[in-house]
């Protein structure tokens, strides 16, 4: 039976592949291109956050999934279809070794060892100019090839056919990360920050899910990265910097850690708000700033937290 909130998401998701007939505004579809990819990568790593750890890697896991898939591209000839889950799994792969040995480091040493892992990365692309293009990048990533459906041909050669990519990978990063968060691995990543010594004592594997937690982000950031260089056709070092983490890290908390829908309204508001002042672009980060450190001094459950605290000032008021 359809209940009251699964018919709101019904009505959000049938609004979202209508939006390319009502919006002639080209270029407000790649905002929302932009937001939807953002997206995943902001849920991918506010999963990490669940169990503690502060990730600045994310960015580099990113650009991971985006030149594993172009190379794959433009020297194998790979397929688009093929480079994306390639650049998922690889990534995947690449975030389970690094997190055995890394994630047993806790605090502020953690936040250091991410932030080394994307220098490091970043350093490496542009050193290995013969291989990765260097500080330019990669530039002439083929766009995804056509798909020939029911005597119809969709070519990725328009915003529409990459909004509608965007948003069904968005639906189904959303899809996975709700579950996660209504399965036991949720709930265990959510007590392990209360009381890991306990949680261990009584058998539950804490390295194991903190390195299942680390791998499924990274895997959907290695498809974000994916993504992203064949809508742009091209992937540079400097997209993937700890500063892009760290805008990661910001629209989960400014959006709200305790359910999949806060980071997503972080990203929404955040980068509308972005492309609104585009005229005080110089000012933005102060402007961000100002913004995070309200929500966290009057909104530390972030701004999906709003109508319970409405809620809570109403109740008092009236008592």
């Amino acid at each position: 039976m359809l209940n009251i909130k699964n018919g709101i998401i019904l009505v959000f998701v049938i609004a979202g592949f209508l939006l390319p007939i009502s919006i002639k505004d080209r270029f407000l579809l790649h905002i929302l291109i932009n937001i939807f990819i953002w997206s995943i990568l902001t849920l991918g790593i506010r999963l990490v956050l669940l169990a503690g750890p502060l990730n600045l890697a994310q960015a580099s896991f990113m650009g991971m999934g985006a030149y594993t898939s172009g190379l794959l591209a433009m020297r194998l000839g790979w397929s688009f279809w093929l480079c994306m889950p390639a650049a998922g799994l690889v990534t995947a792969l690449l975030a389970v070794g690094i997190g055995y040995p890394t994630l047993r480091i806790k605090g502020s040493y953690f936040v250091m060892v991410t932030f080394g892992l994307t220098e490091v990365f970043r350093h490496l692309w542009m050193m290995w100019s013969s291989l990765f293009g260097g500080p330019q990048g990669l530039l002439g990533i083929p766009r995804p090839a056509p798909i020939h459906l029911a005597g119809l041909t969709i070519a990725f050669n328009s915003k529409v056919p990459f909004f509608y990519l965007a948003l069904i990978l968005f639906l189904i990063t959303v899809f996975v990360m709700h579950r996660i968060d209504l399965s036991r691995m949720g709930l265990t990543l959510r007590a392990i920050p209360q009381a890991d010594l306990l949680a261990e004592c009584v058998g539950v594997n804490i390295m194991g899910y903190k390195v299942a937690a680390f791998a499924i982000g990274s895997f959907f950031a290695g498809i974000a990265g994916s993504f992203w260089a064949h809508y742009f056709t091209y992937c540079s070092p400097w997209d993937f910097t700890f500063v892009a983490s760290f805008y990661m890290l910001m629209y989960a908390v400014m959006g709200g850690m305790g359910t999949v829908l806060g980071p997503i309204i972080g990203c929404f508001i955040m980068l509308g708000l972005d492309e609104l002042l585009r005229p005080f672009k110089e000012y933005m980060p102060i402007i961000l700033g100002v913004i995070l450190i309200g929500i966290l001094l009057y909104l530390p459950g972030g701004i999906i937290s709003v109508p319970e605290r409405v809620r809570m000032l109403w109740n008092r008021r009236q008592s």
